[in-house]
């Protein structure tokens, strides 16, 4: 006798022991002795047996479901496109807790390219699709028409349509440019969007693909993000400050809210992972738009004098470098800059019961990060 057969030898064995003594075994009993009908006995018999081993597969599937959100039996398929830009570095280290990271490489997927896109999903199955990728040289895209339009709206575009039809997640990155900014008042994620150039056309285009498909998204809108690597303004600022010129003049009159990249990145992994731990009905509840940054609010030229002082405090610098304040309209750009890029971070927050850590406190984070990156050369 094979195993399969002596399994269910002992399913009945103990069924018909359990059935004895269980309460609702009297029923049982009751049409098992009214008669010599060893048919109706079989019958009886079955049904209970059958209602057992519904209950056991109930159980078990239960079971393995639980085990599966915890990623017991099997990696959630994590996909970062834009793994080599400063957030999306930051993402693969922290989404790797949370599942298998695949993050294609310039040189494997040219995203500019819809064909390749479309080849490259081929065959694959993601859980999330986390977009890091985009133009995002604000001046350049002025020019670069074509491939601001692909990278910031065709591609946003590709992905959702694949996350709508495949039924995953798609977390995508947007910015503070989608607003003209006009007024001193925090942006909510329901005012109107009036970019001032074709940067923020490009990303709030891509915004409106991902909602337009009903796929299950994430988009956080962030603003005036910083790393110690990559280009951004804190390394250009510090980099100025080491070479002995003229004062520095850096712009007053645009007032935001500068995001270290790390926290950023920490922040929507700790949201992912809170959010694949709900039953989905309430995880889908939770898909949407959202702003996400730092808490308070400075202009450029505060965030370079308190760049600099830090710094100084920490051993980055000798010296503090001059500092002049300026207005926008003294400088000479292809691209208008938003004067108000203050975000509501609001919603985020009550959304997943988060608190955000202030722009000062995140600038100590870097420059420590940064100092102690010196001593060691990595």
């Amino acid at each position: 006798m094979g195993p399969l057969f002596l399994g269910w030898i002992a399913v009945i064995v103990t069924l018909n022991f359990n059935l004895s003594q269980h309460s609702s075994a009297s029923v049982y009993n009751q049409v098992l002795h009214t008669g010599n009908d060893r048919r109706r006995t079989f019958v009886v018999r079955m049904t209970y047996i059958f209602i057992w081993i519904n209950a056991l597969i109930s159980t078990c599937c239960s079971n393995m479901d639980s085990h599966l959100r915890d990623g017991e039996y099997s990696m959630r398929k994590i996909c970062v496109f834009g793994a080599t830009g400063q957030l999306g570095r930051r993402l693969c280290q922290d989404l790797a807790g949370l599942g298998d990271i695949s993050a294609p490489s310039r040189a494997q997927l040219d995203l500019s390219d819809p064909a390749a896109v479309r080849q490259w999903f081929n065959g694959r199955q993601f859980d999330i699709i986390v977009n890091a990728a985009a133009m995002t040289q604000v001046d350049v895209a002025e020019t670069s028409v074509e491939l601001t339009h692909q990278l910031n709206c065709c591609l946003v575009q590709q992905l959702a349509e694949y996350a709508a039809q495949h039924h995953c997640w798609l977390v995508h990155f947007s910015t503070d440019y989608v607003f003209d900014g006009a007024g001193d008042i925090p942006w909510r994620e329901t005012d109107p969007c009036r970019p001032l150039q074709r940067y923020g056309l490009s990303k709030r285009a891509g915004e409106l693909a991902i909602i337009a498909t009903g796929c299950k998204h994430l988009i956080f809108r962030t603003s005036w993000l910083y790393d110690i690597q990559g280009q951004n303004f804190l390394l250009t600022m510090l980099r100025l400050a080491q070479q002995p010129s003229a004062p520095l003049h850096v712009v007053s009159d645009q007032i935001g809210a500068p995001t270290f990249a790390p926290v950023l990145s920490a922040t929507v992994a700790q949201l992912l992972n809170q959010l694949l731990s709900l039953p989905a009905i309430e995880a889908n509840s939770r898909s949407g738009l959202y702003h996400l940054c730092a808490q308070g609010y400075c202009s450029w030229y505060d965030f370079a004098a308190a760049i600099f002082s830090t710094a100084k405090a920490k051993g980055l610098l000798d010296a503090l470098p001059q500092l002049q304040a300026i207005r926008s309209a003294e400088l000479t750009r292809p691209a208008a800059r938003p004067k108000n890029s203050r975000l509501d971070t609001s919603k985020v927050q009550a959304s997943f019961n988060l608190q955000l850590t202030d722009w000062q406190q995140q600038l100590q984070q870097c420059l420590e990060l940064l100092k102690k990156s010196a001593k060691t050369g990595k």
